[in-house]
This record gives structure tokens, C-alpha cells and sequence, in this order.
């Protein structure tokens, strides 16, 4: 019999291993693929804005996804090398060349990653069209929201097998190149040296982890309020603390016993207290893993969650659920032409409104950054911006509201949950006509609230008496000035094609009067052509249907609230399905890990239960002592991880503006009943790995 017919013998032995290793390389492969698929695709690279903060943590995630699947792809691998050990020492034993046994083993291993690693490739793309799919169902889907193939997803894919095959090759070349027989024969029953862990390990875990999460969330929202410092990004590697935390806490969890008080209960239990020990820190490194993955899981969960919240605007009473602003000279759209569009798709205007506002010239207060970067500064600009005011009258009726401002004063409109740091409410300090030169001093008079109204001018749109409007307004040119519509529909359900439609007659009446980016100013582009200096917003914003990102990008673009619902949660979703995605990958290798370690604890202690049941021990007790050891392996991770997932997403929230709001508490809400499912998952691999480790160890 030759050589390549004894391997394959011992092959079919072991079937069971080489499923596992091809499995994990394939779900890898697999998951990775089909993630990068979804991002690469035209469709989310078009609706993620460039060098944004989304394109950002979908990178990060997209990294997450890539170490996620090779930590357990190569634990997995480590499974299978100690199976394999038993028949390589025989051979080496019996004066087989290392040169032969290598040879043998890549190419095993070559065929493997290969044949899984390009089934995973196959399926990545049926796998990420059908994840696409479901989430069509929960938004509108139009021609945009359509899923496009993009080759360069692939890529990663590409390049992570290749990785992964590198990876497996070295690892296979550092286990052939043993050359001590005996360490390879008892491979699986090597144990550590068993040392005493002190008591200071638990307490200081909880101190490092919660400190971790606290200093790193928490400082840098300090230093920026209190001493006025921007730490750098560097800080955030005070989370390691959190890390190291954790692996002292499950080292103590692992390697301790608070049974040694009671004597009795120590002896009774001494076996199930010893068993893990021997191996503490290895079963700590592997904790430590299954935790991070469930932190990760947990946390992209939450981020998901929160994106997928209804946004607040949507639960504004002010019944304007339709606005336009432009310059007062450009020719729009007016109340007949409207009301005629609206009658093409059975709706009535209601409470239809126009009104003007004034650009005015403003001094504040405000918090920027300083050149480097380094430290927050205070500080003060004198005649530098334009501001929108609003009469008071106007504003009552826009928001069915009768507020009084007070001659002399202002009232200062916020977005809903509004948080202040760069940009105060009551900065305001003096206001001036930019035609007539002359100047008012105001005092603040208060705070609004309105989403709508909030967003159509930067820092603030202000609101005056009625009287003191026409005042400083008196002489203004119109250019300066803003004509705003708004109005209501007798059903907002159905109003998605009307508003397209408006939306499209907006924008073809649009001039170069309003073709302006978001961040333009009239008064600060003025005074860059006056010193003869370029102006940073200057420049088209690409006026045009096609422009996914018309209305966020756009000064002037319209506020009509069915888009936001229909439209902008299309965008919403893609990042909800990015991180769910990231979920699915961190709950599958935490499944993975978490079985594999189970079967491994089984196979080093079957020579334990062997002993144990010569020694008169019966199958109640060796499977009592099984199910211990393999109930660690889950529950202590598991409270890590989730538990770290949840404290950090209540720190980060409530660090994020210093409080904690309704969407905030809901999604924290969700995010309990994610944990339980999570929780239920690794139940049920729990009780499947059980089985299995019970049949290798002999116990059924």
C-alpha cells in the first residue's frame, strides 16, 4: 500500500475534522464575500457620501468582519492539527521523512481552503442578492434602491482566501517542524502549570473594564467642555483597558475557586473546579475572543438600531409637512401651480402659507477649533456671517403657535434634542443691515423648536417682533431676502408621487441664484470676492433628479417630510444592513468558537473520564462534570460580552450630548431584547455541543 493510499484511509477516518476546517473556511469566505458585495456595489457606494463618517465605520466594520472570521477560521484550524497530531508522530515515529509528511499536509490543506474557500466565492453573490432583497421589503424600492453587481466586491474575498491559505500553510509548516515525537503524540493532553491566581484579579477586572469604557467615552467630552482640549484620536486606545479588564475578571472566573471556604462542597466539586484550570489561560485567551465577538455583535445591533429609528422631525406637531425656501428674486412655483400638481394625484392643499425672511448680517459668540487641531477656543465673530430672521407673526402661524417676542430680543429656533457645544443658543449678539450699515444690539429672549425651521439657516434662524423685523430689514435689497412656502395635504400617506413631481418642477426652476452647496453663505461670499480670496462653498451642487445626495448637499433644497420617510430611510437602510450584516458574521463566529472549544474540552479529558469511570464514577456524575465545564465555556463569555455591549452603548449615548432621549431609551430597549435572542442562539449551540462532546467523550 503506498503512502497516498495510507493518508487517504486515515482521511476518511477523520471526515469529520475536514468538514469543520472546510465548513469554517467556507462560511468565512462566504460571510466576508457577500459583505463586501452589499458595500462595493454602485448602489451603496453612491448613496454613501465621500470621505463621510458612514464610508468610515463601514471600512471599520468591513475590518471587524475580516478578523472576526479569521480568528475562528484559524482556531478552528488548531482543532484540526491536534487530531492530526496522533497520526503524524506514528509516522514520524516509524522514520517517515518531514519532508514527505509535509508535502502531504499542504496539499490536504491546499485542497481544502481551494475547494471551500471558492464555494464560499459562489455563493457570496445569490447569498448577498437575497440579503438585499429582504431588506427591500421593509423600504420603498425604486430604481435607485435597485441591487447592482459590482465585481470589486470580490476583492476582499479574493484576498482574504489568499490570506487565510498563507496563514494555514504556516501554520501547518510550524506543526510539521516539531521535532520532538513525543510532544506531537501528547499534543492534546498537554496542561499548564497550575498557579494561584490572587484575589485582587476580580475586583480589578471590574475596576480596568468599567474604567475603560468611562475614560474613553467619558474624558474626552470632559476635556473638550472643561479645559477646552481635543484629545487626540490615540485616546481611544484607553479602551484596551477595558480589554485587559476583561481577561482578568475571566481569568479569576477560570482559574479561581470561592468553593475553598466550604471544604465539603470544595471536594465534592474538585474535579469540575481542577478541570479548567489546567488550562486557564488558554480558555481565558478564548473567552477573551468570544466576548470581543459578542461585544461587537451587541454593538452593531445598537448602531443599526438607531439609524433604523423613526427620525424626530417625523414627530413634530407643526402639520407643515411641506416647505420650499429660495431667494426672493428667482421666479418658483406658486399657489396655482402647486394646487394644480396636487390635483393630478386627488390631494387638496391645506393651510397654505408664504412668508418672507431676511438675511442680516450677525455678531456671536462660538466655539471652534484652533489651527492644530489641539484645543477648543472661544471665540468671537464680528460681522463675519449672515443669519435668517423670522418675524414673529409668521413664525406663530407657521407653527400654530402664539409666542411673544419681547422688543429688543430674539428667540433663538433649535432642532429637537438640540445639544450645544460649537454653536450657542444665546450667542447672538449684534445684528446689522448689510445695505444701510446700521446696527442692533439684542438680548436673548429664549428658545423654539422646530425641525423644519431649524435646518434652513446656519448657526440659528432668529425670530424678531414684528415690529423690530421691519426695522432692521427697512432698505434691505432683495437679494439678501428669502421667500418661503409651506403647507399641508389632505393625505401625507399618499402624497410620495406628488411630491416627486414638485420636487422635480423645484428643481428645473432652479437658477444660479440658489445653486449653492449646503455650507454657503451670502455675507461670507460676498466678503471673500471683495478681499479678492477664493470662497470654499462657491461652486454648482449639481442641480439635477439624479443627485442622490441633491437634498442633503443642497442651501435651498426642500423640506417635504414624505421624502424624508420614503427616500432618506432607503439611505438609512443601507446602513442598518450593514450593520446587521456585521451581527450575523460576530454571532456565527461566536457560535463556531464557542462548539469548537466544547468538542476540544471533550477530547482532551475522554482519557479523565475514562478514569473517572473506572473509578466507579456512572454516567449521572462524568456528565454533570461535562456540562459544567462546557456551561463556562458559554455563560461567562456570554455575560462579558453582552454586558460590555450594553454599559458601553448606554455610556456612549449618554456621553454623545450628555443625556439620554426617547429614541435612545428605545433602541436601548431593542437592544435587550437583541441580547436575549443572542442569548438563545448560543443556548442552542450550547445543548448541540453538548451532544456532540458527550459522544466523543464516551458519557452516551
Amino acid at each position: 500500500m503506498t503512502m497516498h493510499k495510507v493518508f487517504q484511509k486515515l482521511r476518511g477516518k477523520s471526515r469529520g475534522q475536514y468538514a469543520l476546517l472546510g465548513f469554517c473556511i467556507f462560511l468565512s469566505v462566504l460571510l466576508l464575500s457577500s459583505f463586501s458585495l452589499m458595500y462595493f456595489g454602485p448602489t451603496v457606494q453612491e448613496f454613501l457620501p465621500e470621505g463621510g463618517d458612514t464610508r468610515k465605520m463601514a471600512g471599520l466594520l468591513l475590518a471587524v468582519t475580516a478578523a472576526g472570521c479569521f480568528l475562528f477560521t484559524m482556531y478552528a484550524s488548531s482543532l484540526f492539527f491536534r487530531n492530526k497530531s496522533r497520526e503524524y508522530g506514528i509516522f514520524m515515529a516509524l522514520g517517515t521523512p518531514k519532508k514527505m509528511l509535509r508535502a502531504m499536509l499542504f496539499r490536504e490543506l491546499s485542497a481544502v481552503t481551494a475547494a471551500s474557500g471558492l464555494a464560499g466565492l459562489a455563493c457570496a453573490l445569490p447569498l448577498s442578492f437575497a440579503i438585499w432583497k429582504l431588506f427591500e421589503l421593509s423600504v420603498i424600492s425604486n430604481q435607485q434602491m435597485t441591487y447592482r453587481f459590482g465585481a470589486a466586491g470580490f476583492v476582499p474575498g479574493i484576498l482574504f482566501g489568499i490570506v487565510l491559505a498563507v496563514s494555514l500553510g504556516i501554520a501547518g509548516g510550524k506543526f510539521i517542524r516539531r521535532s520532538d515525537i513525543m510532544e506531537i503524540l501528547r499534543a492534546g493532553q498537554k496542561s499548564e502549570m497550575v498557579r494561584e491566581i490572587g484575589a485582587w484579579t476580580f475586583p480589578a477586572g471590574i475596576i480596568l473594564t468599567v474604567s475603560g469604557i468611562l475614560i474613553g467615552s467619558g474624558l474626552p467630552q470632559l476635556a473638550a467642555n472643561v479645559l477646552d482640549v481635543n484629545l487626540p484620536s490615540a485616546f481611544s486606545l484607553t479602551y484596551l483597558l477595558s480589554l485587559a479588564g476583561i481577561y482578568l475578571v475571566l481569568l479569576s472566573i477560570v482559574a479561581q475557586s470561592r468553593a475553598k471556604r466550604n471544604k465539603k462542597k470544595y471536594y465534592e466539586n474538585l474535579v469540575s473546579i481542577s478541570l479548567m484550570r489546567f488550562t486557564a489561560k488558554a480558555a481565558t485567551r478564548n473567552m477573551c475572543v468570544i466576548a470581543l465577538l459578542l461585544f461587537s455583535c451587541c454593538f452593531s445591533a445598537f448602531y443599526g438600531m438607531q439609524y433604523a429609528m423613526p427620525p424626530e422631525m417625523l414627530n413634530e406637531e407643526s402639520g407643515r409637512t411641506f416647505s420650499m425656501h429660495y431667494p426672493l428674486k428667482e421666479s418658483q412655483a406658486g399657489l396655482e401651480e402647486i394646487r394644480s400638481t396636487a390635483q393630478k394625484y386627488q390631494l387638496e392643499l391645506v393651510d397654505f402659507m408664504e412668508n418672507d425672511m431676511a438675511n442680516l448680517v450677525i455678531s456671536y459668540n462660538h466655539r471652534d477649533f484652533n489651527e492644530e487641531g489641539t484645543r477648543y477656543l472661544d471665540l468671537y465673530s464680528d460681522k463675519e456671517k449672515s443669519a435668517l430672521f423670522m418675524k414673529q407673526s409668521d413664525y406663530n402661524r407657521f407653527c400654530y403657535q402664539d409666542i411673544r417676542v419681547e422688543p429688543g430680543t430674539y428667540k433663538t429656533v433649535l432642532q429637537p434634542d438640540f445639544h450645544e457645544f460649537f454653536d450657542f443658543a444665546d450667542g447672538l449678539k449684534e445684528v446689522m443691515n448689510p445695505d444701510t450699515k446700521e446696527s442692533w444690539q439684542l438680548e436673548f429672549g429664549g428658545t423654539l423648536e422646530n425641525h423644519t425651521l431649524s435646518q434652513i439657516s446656519r448657526p440659528f434662524l432668529y425670530v424678531l417682533d414684528d415690529a423690530g423685523y421691519e426695522t432692521m430689514t427697512d432698505g434691505l435689497d432683495a437679494e439678501y431676502k428669502e421667500h418661503m412656502v409651506s403647507f399641508h395635504v389632505s393625505d401625507v400617506e399618499s402624497s410620495y408621487a406628488f411630491a416627486k413631481d414638485l420636487l422635480g418642477q423645484y428643481v428645473s426652476r432652479c437658477s444660479s441664484l440658489s445653486d449653492h452647496m449646503a455650507g454657503w453663505n451670502i455675507w461670507e461670499q460676498k466678503c471673500a470676492d471683495a478681499a479678492g480670496e477664493e470662497y470654499g462653498y462657491s461652486g454648482s451642487v449639481n442641480l439635477s433628479m439624479d443627485n442622490n445626495m441633491l437634498l442633503d448637499d443642497w442651501k435651498f433644497a426642500p423640506q417635504f417630510h414624505i421624502l424624508t420617510v420614503q427616500d432618506r430611510m432607503q439611505l438609512i437602510s443601507v446602513y442598518v444592513m450593514l450593520s446587521v450584516y456585521i451581527f450575523i458574521i460576530s454571532i456565527s463566529a461566536v457560535s463556531v468558537m464557542s462548539y469548537v472549544r466544547s468538542i476540544s474540552v471533550a477530547e482532551d479529558n475522554r482519557a479523565l473520564f475514562e478514569s473517572l469511570a473506572k473509578l466507579g464514577a456512572d454516567k449521572t456524575y462524568q456528565r454533570t462534570m461535562l456540562k459544567k465545564q462546557l456551561a463556562k465555556i458559554f455563560k461567562y463569555p456570554a455575560a462579558a460580552g453582552c454586558g460590555l455591549g450594553f454599559l458601553f452603548s448606554v455610556v456612549m449615548d449618554y456621553f454623545n450630548d450628555g443625556k439620554i432621549v426617547r429614541t435612545e431609551i428605545q433602541a436601548l430597549g431593542m437592544l435587550v431584547v437583541t441580547i436575549a435572542a443572542v442569548l438563545a442562539v448560543l443556548y442552542a449551540v450550547y445543548r448541540y455541543a453538548q451532544k456532540r462532546a458527550e459522544k466523543i467523550a464516551g458519557i452516551l
